[in-house]
C-alpha cells in the first residue's frame, strides 16, 4: 500500500501542524521580482500542470481521442489517466538532493542534507522512485498491475517533460541506482502520500487490467502523451497565471479555487485555442487574383475527400499554380473536421520567407472573419524578417480583426506573442511556414522533439519541392510521414520533377503509417499528375494551362569566355540575364569577368557567403529588378550572377538564362525562371498574360557528352563542382538527354523528347541508360556514399515504435547539435568591426544587429583566431561576449579592420594549422 505519513517531519518544525508532509517541499523557487511568495509548492505546481493538461486535452488538436478509441476505452477515462499520471510530472523533487539547491528558502521546508548531491536531473529521478517505490506499493483496487509496463509507459511521458525520456539505462542494462540514494525515507513517505491524495480524485476507478495490445497502442502514442507534457509544463510554470503559494492549504481546494481556473486563463492567452474555419463554396474564391483556376487547382477544388487521413502529391510545372492548389485542398480538409491547421515546409530559409510573404496575403481567410488565428515564420533567422516581427501581438495589443472589416481581415497577418517567443513552439501555430529542418526534428532524437511533433499533429503538412532533398534528408522525411499518418494527419506533397522511384517510396512511407499493407504500386507516368493515397492510391492526370505549355530549347557551350561575351553582347542589347553556377568561388570569378564588360550598377551577385542583413538586402534588391512586378526600365541591361540559392528562393525571371552543368533536376528548376512570367517585348508585365519576348533559350555550359568520357570529363571544365556534384555519370547522363532532345518541353507527353518527366527518368529511372566506363567509378562512389546517408538517416531518425524511451534512440541531443542535413560541418561567423578601438556589429543599425552581420562557412576554414590577432583584440572581445549573451564561447568572432582598399580584413587559422586572411565586401561577401 502506499503509505501514509501523519507523523511530524523530525526534520524540522512545520508551518501548519495539520499539513501533509508533501507541503514541505518547494517545487519552483525562482520568484519574479516584487514577489513577495519565495517558492511554490511542489504540490501546487504540479497540480498547475496537471490542470494545464485537463485544458489541452479539450481541445481537439490535443485531445486523446484517437487513443481511446484504439484501446477501446471511453475517452474521459483516457483523458483522466493522463491528468493523472502528469500530476506525477515532477516526482524527482521530492528526492532531499534536489531539495538541497535551494537550502534556506524557509525553516517550514525540509532541510537540506549533506552528502546527497544532485547527480541526475529531476526527470530521471522521479522515474527511479516510480521503478523502485511507487510501482510496487500502488493500490490494486486503484490502479491493476501497477507494476506492468502499461503504467510505466505512462510515467516516462510525464517525467521526460523536459524534452528527453528520463535516463534509465547504462554499461549494466538498467541504471545502477537506488531511489534510497536520493530520497531519505520521509522524501519517499511524503511522495507516496502526495500519490495517494492526488489518486483518490484524480485517478478513474474500476481501470481495465492493460494487454499486450494495449502496451504496444500506447508506445505509439507516448510521443504525443510526452509533447502534451512538455507543452503543460511549459504553461503551468507560467508565473502571471501561477503565481507562487507558499502557504500550505487543501491539495483539492487549491485545485478547484486556484490551479484550473489559472489553467483556463494561461491555455486561452497562449493561442492555442482553435479558430473556426470558414466554409467557402467555391474554395477558389480564397484568392482574390483567381479569375481563371487552374486544372490543377480545379482538381484541388472538386475531388473527393476520403473521411480520415490522405497524402496528395500534385506533379506540375513551374508556375501551375501549386502553391494556390495546396491551399485549397487544405482549407477543404479543415472544413471537413480533417485538419486544423497547416505547416508549409519548404527547403530553404529564402524560400520560407517568399513563402511567408505569399500565405500571409491569404491564411485569415481560410478562418471565419471574427477569428485571430496565429501565423509564425519557423526558422533560425526568422527574428531578421521584419515582416515577422511586426506580426507579433503582445499580449493585449489590438488583433487584425479590430482594424479590418471580416472581408478585408485577410491584409495583415499577426502571430501571438507566447507562440512566437521560442521557434520549439512554432508548429504550435494554427499557421506556420518555415523550413522542413524544423518539421523533420520531430522524428530526431532532439530535445523537445515530442512539442514538434504534437505541433505537427491535426495540422496539414505541406511540402513544397520534394524532389529537392538528398539521400539522408529523404530518408528522414519518409520517417516524418510515417509518423505523421500515425497522428491522423494529412500531407501534401509538391513537385516540378520528381522521379518515379521518389514517388513511390513517398507514397508507401505515409500508407505505412496508416497501417496499410505493403504493396508494389503500379507505375504511372503520366505528367502533370495528381495522386491521393490513403487505403488505395488514385492518379488524376491534368491539363497544363495553355500560357505554361512550352519548349525552352537549350544550347550547348563549352568555354567561360564564350559565356562572358554572350552576357555582354545580350546586356548590351538590353535584355536581363542570369548565370548560375555551381560553386560560390566560380560565381565570384564570373562576377570579376564580368565586372570588366558590364556596368557596375547592372551587374549583381548572390551567394551564401553574405552576411545575413547583406543576404537580404541582395533578396530585396532581386526582387525590385528582376522579380514579377519589375519593369522593363529596372529590368534592362542587368546581369545577375549566383549559386543555388537561386534555384527555389526567389520568384524571379529573366530574359536569358545560363547555367553550368547540374543534376538534371535542378537544371529543369532553374529553366523555370526564364521567362517566368509573361512580359511585352521591352520587359513591361503583359497585360493579357501573353509572352511578347523571343523564345526561351536555356544556354548550358557543360563539356560535351562524348560517347567515352574520360573520369575528368566534368572535373577538366569544374574543378570545383565536381566536389559538389561528384556523380559525373549522372551528369552525363543529363547532358546526353538534353543534347539529343535539344530543348526542355514543358509538360510534354510520354515518350516525347525533352519532355519533363522523359528527362528526369532518363537519368534517375530504372531503365536509364548505362554510365560510360570511365564514369562508373565516380557513380559508383556516389551511389555508395548515397547508402551511406540513408543508413546514417535510418540510425539517426526515432524509432517510434519503442516509445518515449531512451531505447528509442543511443543518444539524445540539443536541436542544435543533431543534423537536418548533412554535409561539412558548418560554422556561423559573426563579423566584427574595428571602430576606434571598439568592436561593433558589421551591421551596426537596426534590430538583431549581430545576427544580421553573421555569415556562415564551412567549419575547416576557421577553427580560431590567429593568436596575434586574437591578442589585439583580447580586450574588446571579452567585453563583447560579457555584454551579449549571442556571443559568449564558443561562438566565432572574427574581428575585421578596415584596409587601405577599403575591405574588411581579419586573420584566422584553418583546419590544416595554417594563417588566412579574410576579407569582407557587401559586394562580394566573405573571401579567404
Amino acid at each position: 500500500m502506499l503509505e501514509r505519513d501523519n507523523s511530524r517531519n523530525p526534520n524540522g518544525p512545520s508551518s501548519d501542524g495539520d499539513a501533509p508532509a508533501y507541503c514541505r517541499y518547494w517545487g519552483k523557487a525562482h520568484p519574479q521580482e516584487g514577489d513577495l511568495q519565495p517558492f511554490h509548492l511542489l504540490a501546487f505546481h504540479s497540480l498547475d500542470v496537471a490542470a494545464c493538461g485537463l485544458e489541452l486535452v479539450k481541445l481537439p488538436q490535443f485531445g486523446l481521442r484517437g487513443l481511446a478509441n484504439e484501446f477501446k476505452w471511453p475517452q474521459t477515462l483516457v483523458e483522466e489517466l493522463f491528468v493523472f499520471f502528469l500530476c506525477l510530472h515532477d516526482l524527482g523533487k521530492f528526492a532531499r538532493s534536489f531539495q538541497g539547491l535551494a537550502p534556506n528558502l524557509s525553516p517550514a521546508l525540509v532541510p537540506a542534507v549533506p552528502g546527497k548531491e544532485y547527480e541526475h536531473r529531476h526527470d530521471t529521478l522521479g522515474w527511479l522512485l516510480w521503478q523502485d517505490v511507487l510501482a510496487e506499493c500502488f493500490p490494486s483496487e486503484r490502479l491493476p498491475s501497477s507494476g506492468d509496463d502499461f503504467w510505466a509507459i505512462w510515467v516516462r511521458t510525464a517525467v521526460g517533460h523536459h524534452g528527453v525520456p528520463p535516463k534509465e539505462a547504462g554499461a549494466g542494462g538498467l541504471l545502477q541506482l537506488a531511489a534510497s540514494d536520493y530520497f531519505l525515507r520521509d522524501d519517499r513517505s511524503a511522495a507516496c502520500c502526495f500519490v495517494r491524495d492526488v489518486a483518490e480524485w484524480l485517478l478513474p476507478g474500476a481501470l481495465p487490467e492493460p494487454g499486450r495490445e494495449q502496451r504496444k497502442i500506447l508506445k505509439r502514442h507516448a510521443w504525443r502523451l510526452a509533447g502534451l507534457a512538455v507543452l503543460a509544463d511549459w504553461l503551468g510554470s507560467n508565473q502571471v497565471h501561477f503565481p507562487y503559494h507558499s502557504q500550505p492549504q487543501p491539495i483539492r481546494e487549491y485545485w478547484e479555487r486556484i490551479a484550473c481556473p489559472a489553467a483556463a486563463r494561461a491555455v486561452g492567452e497562449a493561442g492555442l485555442r482553435l479558430n473556426p474555419v470558414r466554409p467557402w463554396n467555391h474554395p477558389t474564391e480564397l484568392f482574390g487574383y483567381l479569375q481563371q483556376p487552374t486544372p490543377l487547382q480545379q482538381y484541388a477544388a472538386s475531388v473527393e475527400l476520403k473521411s480520415g487521413p490522405q497524402l496528395f502529391l500534385l506533379e506540375d510545372v513551374t508556375g501551375a499554380g501549386k502553391t494556390e492548389a495546396a491551399l485549397i485542398l487544405s482549407q477543404r480538409l479543415m472544413q471537413a473536421g480533417l485538419a486544423n491547421g497547416l505547416y508549409f515546409a519548404l527547403p530553404s530559409m529564402a524560400t520560407a520567407n517568399q513563402m511567408y510573404q505569399r500565405v500571409g496575403a491569404v491564411y485569415r481567410r481560410l478562418y471565419e472573419g471574427s477569428a485571430q488565428p496565429s501565423l509564425i515564420l519557423a526558422h533560425g533567422a526568422r527574428t531578421l524578417v521584419d515582416g515577422f516581427r511586426e506580426s507579433i501581438l503582445p499580449p493585449g495589443e489590438p488583433t487584425a480583426s479590430d482594424h479590418y472589416a471580416s472581408g478585408d481581415a485577410s491584409a495583415t497577418t499577426q502571430c501571438n506573442a507566447w507562440l512566437a517567443d521560442n521557434r520549439k513552439k512554432a508548429l504550435l501555430a494554427e499557421v506556420g511556414v518555415g523550413t522542413l529542418d524544423q518539421a523533420l526534428l520531430a522524428v530526431l532524437p532532439a530535445r523537445h522533439q515530442s512539442l514538434r511533433l504534437l505541433g505537427l499533429a491535426g495540422k496539414v503538412l505541406l511540402m513544397d519541392e520534394v524532389h529537392a532533398y538528398d539521400p539522408y534528408m529523404m530518408t528522414l522525411l519518409k520517417t516524418l510521414l510515417t509518423a505523421h499518418a500515425r497522428q491522423g494527419g494529412s500531407v501534401i506533397l509538391l513537385s516540378a520533377t520528381l522521379p518515379l522511384a521518389a514517388r513511390e517510396d513517398l507514397l508507401s512511407a505515409y500508407r505505412f503509417g496508416l497501417g496499410v499493407p505493403l504493396e508494389v504500386l503500379p507505375i504511372d507516368a503520366r505528367y502533370p499528375l495528381a495522386t491521393r493515397a490513403a487505403d488505395q492510391v488514385v492518379s488524376h492526370a491534368c491539363e497544363t494551362r495553355p500560357q505554361l505549355k512550352r519548349r525552352v530549347t537549350v544550347q550547348m557551350l563549352h568555354d567561360e569566355d564564350d559565356v562572358i561575351a554572350l552576357i555582354a553582347e545580350q546586356a548590351r542589347a538590353g535584355r536581363c540575364i542570369c548565370w548560375i553556377r555551381n560553386t560560390v568561388g566560380d560565381a565570384r570569378r564570373a562576377h570579376e569577368m564580368l565586372g570588366r564588360v558590364v556596368p557596375a550598377g547592372n551587374l549583381e551577385l548572390f551567394h551564401s557567403r553574405f552576411a545575413m542583413g547583406d543576404r537580404l538586402d541582395i533578396e530585396d534588391r532581386v526582387l525590385q529588378r528582376f522579380g514579377k512586378h519589375s519593369n522593363g526600365a529596372e529590368r534592362r541591361g542587368r546581369v545577375l550572377v549566383g549559386t543555388q540559392v537561386l534555384e527555389q528562393s526567389l520568384d524571379f525571371d529573366v530574359d536569358l538564362m545560363i547555367s553550368d552543368l547540374a543534376p538534371i533536376d535542378l537544371l529543369i528548376q532553374r529553366a523555370g525562371r526564364l521567362q517566368r512570367h509573361a512580359r511585352l517585348a521591352n520587359g513591361d508585365i503583359a497585360p493579357d498574360a501573353a509572352e511578347r519576348r523571343e523564345p526561351p533559350l536555356l544556354y548550358l555550359l557543360s563539356p560535351r557528352p562524348v560517347d567515352e568520357p574520360t573520369p575528368d570529363w566534368y572535373s577538366s571544365l569544374f574543378s570545383k563542382a565536381c566536389f559538389v556534384y561528384p556523380d559525373a555519370g549522372r551528369l552525363w547522363l543529363g547532358a546526353r538527354a538534353l543534347e539529343r532532345a535539344g530543348c526542355i518541353i514543358s509538360p510534354g507527353e510520354a515518350g516525347q523528347p525533352g519532355a519533363v518527366r522523359e528527362l528526369v527518368e532518363a537519368v534517375y529511372g530504372r531503365s536509364a541508360e548505362p554510365v560510360p566506363t570511365g564514369l562508373e567509378m565516380a557513380s559508383a562512389n556516389e551511389m555508395g556514399e548515397d547508402l551511406a546517408k540513408e543508413g546514417q538517416a535510418y540510425f539517426n531518425a526515432l524509432k517510434l515504435d519503442q516509445g518515449y524511451c531512451e531505447a528509442s534512440s543511443g543518444r539524445w541531443y540539443e536541436d542544435s547539435s543533431i543534423p537536418t542535413r548533412l554535409g561539412d560541418e558548418s560554422l556561423t561567423v559573426y563579423l566584427a568591426v574595428d571602430v576606434g578601438g571598439e568592436l561593433r556589429p558589421l551591421k551596426d543599425s537596426g534590430s538583431h544587429a549581430w545576427e544580421q552581420s553573421a555569415v556562415r562557412i564551412n567549419a575547416r576554414q576557421a577553427r580560431r583566431l590567429e593568436p596575434g590577432w586574437e591578442a589585439r583584440f583580447a580586450v574588446a572581445l571579452q567585453t563583447l561576449r560579457e555584454r551579449h549573451r549571442l556571443l559568449e564561447e564558443p561562438a566565432f568572432l572574427l574581428p575585421l579592420m578596415e584596409e587601405v582598399d577599403g575591405s574588411l580584413a581579419g586573420r584566422v587559422i584553418d583546419e590544416e594549422g595554417r594563417s588566412v586572411e579574410m576579407r569582407y565586401d557587401n559586394q562580394v561577401g566573405l573571401i579567404w
